[in-house]
């Protein structure tokens, strides 16, 4: 997948983010929480403040999905935005 956006209709939109409400209510979501750490820099973190992020963004194709949803802290969230995962990796490994 190449690093532009992809122009995302608003019904396509509406729908993965209606899929991310249900998934946060699920036992897996929970249970993945429940853990306080972060998938992308390992911090503990109180399952309350963890926001659930879409590694390959909606924006981007992504889908909501176990595989492509993770328990991510609000830093981490605020700094990927809507990067795709191998840019966003490339930052990490600078810092």
């Amino acid at each position: 997948m190449d690093d532009s956006l992809i122009p995302a209709d608003p019904e396509t939109m509406a729908a993965e983010r209606r899929k991310a409400k249900a998934l946060k209510r699920s036992a897996w979501w929970k249970n993945r929480i429940g853990q306080g750490r972060c998938h992308y820099c390992g911090q503990q973190v109180p399952p309350r403040e963890l926001t659930m992020d879409h590694k390959v963004p909606l924006v981007r194709g992504g889908r909501t999905s176990r595989g492509n949803c993770v328990p991510c802290c609000p830093r981490c969230n605020a700094a990927k935005q809507n990067l795709p995962p191998g840019a966003w990796r490339a930052m990490v490994e600078e810092e």
